[in-house]
């Protein structure tokens, strides 16, 4: 088992053949990235909930790609995009879409969570750590 995760992607099937590509698994900084936006900083200087974005925080973590299209049926173009961006075009869907998107992108997470949950389980444990500096000798 490795320490970091591989990057890498999966396709999750949505209603009339649509997808989206989702990473299979989040890093360290995407995980505390989809953490902060799910946040806000007061006047006061406290963190709170940010309602404009906590729903979204896990979509946009995850969703790489999608075949979504607009009005004309162009493909709705997201791959790249920075999290401000994305989230801009994921206002813009109708609500129905938007949740079949986040509901796909939440059981994924899930099912990312379960694994890494049931893997702790099996994982057989190390040797012990060696301590970081010996005792001192007492004073003579």
């Amino acid at each position: 088992m490795s320490d970091v995760v591989v990057p890498g992607t999966t396709t999750l099937a949505l209603s009339r053949g649509r997808s989206i590509t989702v990473r299979k698994e989040l890093n360290h900084g995407q995980h505390t990235a989809m953490q902060a936006r799910k946040y806000r900083e007061t006047d006061e200087g406290t963190l709170r909930i940010n309602p404009a974005t906590i729903s979204d925080a896990v979509v946009i973590a995850y969703l790489v790609d999608w075949t979504l299209t607009d009005q004309r049926g162009q493909p709705i173009e997201i791959l790249g995009l920075p999290a401000n961006e994305l989230q801009d075009v994921l206002n813009n869907l109708r609500q129905p879409v938007a949740d079949e998107v986040k509901r796909a992108v939440q059981a994924h997470d899930a099912a990312v969570q379960a694994a890494a949950e049931a893997e702790k389980k099996t994982e057989s444990p190390g040797a012990p750590s060696p301590s970081t500096s010996p005792s001192a000798a007492p004073p003579a």
